[in-house]
């Protein structure tokens, strides 16, 4: 299905997000969950698409091999002597350049469709899926850092092809930014997985007349991420159509492999110092960006993570949403008699900041996530188990800070999970969405000019109807919502556009809360909010809010609440605090990113 744009909308610059000084941001949480849950917030998938290191069914192509390819095909447009080109995303619109044609191509385009938004950029996609492509296929685990930024044409012409001549080869290289080493090391990294297709070079690899299914040759013996490319290269085995082929013109491999004498190809010889090289270089390559460009410190797996939290409102109830995600050893299990208990600390009334107690309520909901969400944090030795925490809240106490602790029942002191004793805040309560008070219509764009052809035929767009919550005490001015989408097919531009709510009378309050409804329309599929109230010369602030719920988020009724529990973890004092952001909260991931994850759970304690 296809969505076409309606005049609703403002079409914009995919731009640069202004963020958070707090730590981890908000962008790096987002980047995280893509490498290393392999998914986005509402489930849907990037990491098993490739893994575990998969072909195509109709093609039978190696995926892995394909994203790969893109990634570097997408920054081979870099040019040393000026700065331009890079990983910026320009690659899907140079598919029908020569160096860049073919299925592969176009498939690997559609498969990171769905993943772009305001705060994970098209390159960031890109580099992603380099990454769990290696991993996936017994590779090494490459260092990410995010922060790419997009562009939205045609780069220059980078990338080099089978009939070039060693120079050739050796110049565009150089342009990238690496030398002949580095190119003969980026060459036999890449070639390790996948082949040459007939329908891409029939000249290279003849088709079968029998049959309309693409005959692939692959360039070594496995499909696995290994230096087989190259000890068969060396003993002369080799079935690398790129160097054994009776077409001279195209072996462009053996060209580039012997361009030193067969130096650095007898170096990679060595299984382990390939792997190491081969993580080195192709982490070198995914780094290459624009000049200008700033990438984020490594993305590092976060061993205690609060994916959502935040304020909602379920069934004419106030309640506060919480989720708490572990780290487990892959072959082990968390203990049956684990107890896992998030406390908090009243905003308001004669028991702020928990002045003579806690409050604490056990979590509701337990899952131990698939080891196979994500490949890089399967290779790394762990998976997921994910706590959630849904409690009763009362508008005239709220809730101002939050932490968790781990009890084992085995007699030792119980682990606390409090962000480095400084706890989780919440920022403010003023304003925020409600999922489950919102809906999302499909609508036929039949009735609209056509755009551009749609796949099947038909265009939709997405019908967004958006409900926010505000405090009766905050008497806004004017409560509204930038809304952004990158995740729109075949990338023809990022959308960008500001809604306005107004209040709906016809809404009963819920405890203290009034409701303001507006209409966003999209043609993506990712559309995320930043959603503002203006009130007495400030504005409040609820950041990177996920629509993909909506009024499907699955109700898990709140647990009860004890008070008085004596808590190991001392609260930290709130008074003097000015932020008016919500930030990092379960409008990123929402519940749904728990309840979406039941699909890869293994069981439930």
């Amino acid at each position: 299905m296809r969505l076409l744009p309606t005049g609703l909308l403002l079409l914009s610059s995919f731009a640069q997000v202004a963020l958070s000084d707090d730590w981890p941001s908000v962008q790096y949480q987002a980047l995280e969950q893509l490498l290393y849950e392999g998914r986005r917030p509402d489930g849907s998938s990037l990491s098993a698409l490739v893994h575990p290191c998969r072909k195509r069914p109709t093609t039978l192509a190696s995926v892995a091999a394909e994203w790969l390819r893109f990634a570097f095909h997408d920054m081979a447009t870099h040019n040393v002597d000026d700065g331009t080109g890079g990983l910026d995303g320009s690659l899907v619109y140079e598919l029908e350049r020569p160096e860049n044609f073919g299925l592969g191509f176009n498939q690997t385009s559609s498969d990171f469709e769905l993943f772009p938004n305001k705060l994970i950029s098209r390159a960031d996609v890109m580099s992603i899926g380099a990454i769990q492509a290696v991993a996936t296929c017994g590779g090494p685990i490459i260092p990410f850092r995010g922060g790419r930024i997009d562009v939205w044409e045609a780069g220059g012409q980078g990338s080099p092809e089978p009939q070039h001549d060693i120079e050739t080869l050796t110049e565009n290289f150089r342009k990238q930014g690496f030398t002949k080493e580095e190119m003969i090391k980026l060459v036999a990294c890449g070639h390790t997985m996948g082949g040459v297709r007939s329908a891409d070079f029939p000249q290279l690899v003849a088709p079968n007349p029998s049959s309309s299914v693409t005959v692939i040759t692959d360039f070594d013996t496995t499909q696995n991420f290994d230096n087989k490319v190259v000890t068969e290269y060396l003993d002369g085995t080799t079935q690398n159509v790129l160097v054994v082929s009776d077409n001279k013109t195209m072996v462009s491999d053996l060209r580039v492999f012997e361009s030193d004498g067969n130096a650095t190809m007898r170096a990679l010889s060595d299984a382990e110092t390939f792997q190491n090289e081969c993580r080195d270089i192709l982490g070198r390559m995914l780094d290459v960006v624009p000049k200008g460009v700033t990438l984020t410190d490594e993305i590092t797996l976060m061993h205690e993570k609060v994916p959502y939290s935040g304020l909602a409102v379920e069934k004419d109830k106030l309640v506060f949403k919480a989720g708490l995600r572990l780290t487990q050893k892959v072959n082990t299990t968390p203990s049956t008699s684990r107890v896992v208990t998030m406390f908090w600390c009243d905003k308001y009334g004669p028991n702020k900041d928990c002045k003579s107690s806690t409050k604490s309520s056990p979590s509701v909901k337990t899952l131990l996530e698939s080891p196979d969400l994500s490949p890089v944090t399967l290779n790394l030795g762990y998976y997921f188990v994910s706590y959630s925490f849904v409690v009763p809240i009362t508008a005239s106490e709220s809730i101002s800070q939050f932490w968790f602790e781990v009890d084992e029942a085995d007699g030792s002191s119980a682990t606390a999970y409090n962000k480095n004793g400084t706890n989780y805040i919440v920022d403010q309560d003023q304003l925020f969405f409600t999922p489950m008070l919102s809906t999302a219509d499909m609508i036929s764009n039949a009735s609209y000019t056509k755009v551009y052809t749609n796949r099947e035929g038909e265009a939709f767009y997405r019908s967004l109807n958006l409900v926010v919550a505000v405090r009766d005490d905050l008497s806004p001015s004017r409560v509204y919502a930038d809304g952004h989408d990158a995740a729109v097919p075949f990338f023809p531009y990022a959308i960008s556009g500001t809604v306005d709510f107004t209040m709906n009378d016809s809404m009963t309050s819920v405890d203290g809360y009034k409701f303001y409804q507006g209409v966003f329309n999209t043609t993506g599929t990712q559309v995320t909010l930043d959603i503002h109230a203006d009130a007495s010369g400030k504005t409040v602030t609820q950041e990177f809010v996920a629509t993909s719920p909506l009024d499907s988020t699955v109700y898990i009724a709140p647990a009860d609440v004890s008070t008085d529990k004596k808590s190991s973890v001392k609260a930290q004092s709130t008074s003097g605090a000015v932020s008016m952001v919500l930030r990092g909260g379960w409008t990123v991931s929402t519940l749904c990113a728990v309840v979406a994850g039941m699909a890869f759970s293994l069981h439930s304690l």
